[in-house]
């Protein structure tokens, strides 16, 4: 599984499915049809807030449950943008991908996973930490 960094609007992406945050950070991921978007399915995902002791693991478990979807869909993409609430873009960054690269191996069907970055501090958190974390 290829792992990407785009800058756009996740409404502009030409994936297969959409990670979105659900509202409740307690509610279940969901798939359902795209609607207006480019892609074929939206995956509602809980959306973490950080400030608990337990928020990167929340955000960690968000990230692998979405991309466990996506393969359960036998899908070739999906487009994630930061699904964490209140996190710093590093931090984000750090933990997000780090769920993407160890969900790695498992990929079967997943061939790319679209980091989709609104701002440029967006991107640059999510670069410096891919680079990082791929050593």
């Amino acid at each position: 599984m290829q792992i990407q960094l785009l800058r756009a609007d996740t409404t502009s992406l030409k994936v297969d499915a959409l990670v979105y945050p659900a509202e409740s950070d307690s509610a279940e991921p969901v798939v359902v049809s795209s609607g207006n978007f480019l892609c074929r399915f939206v995956i509602h995902v809980p959306a973490p807030k950080a400030g608990g002791g337990d928020d990167e693991v929340r955000l960690r478990n968000a990230t692998t449950v979405a991309l466990e979807r996506a393969e359960e869909l036998a899908i070739a993409s999906v487009g994630l943008p930061p699904i964490g609430t209140g996190f710093t873009p590093e931090r984000c960054a750090r933990v997000m991908l780090g769920a993407a690269l160890d969900f790695r191996p498992r990929a079967r069907s997943l061939q790319r996973a679209v980091f989709c970055l609104f701002g440029q501090a967006e991107y640059d958190a999510f670069e410096g930490a891919l680079k990082e974390l791929e050593g």
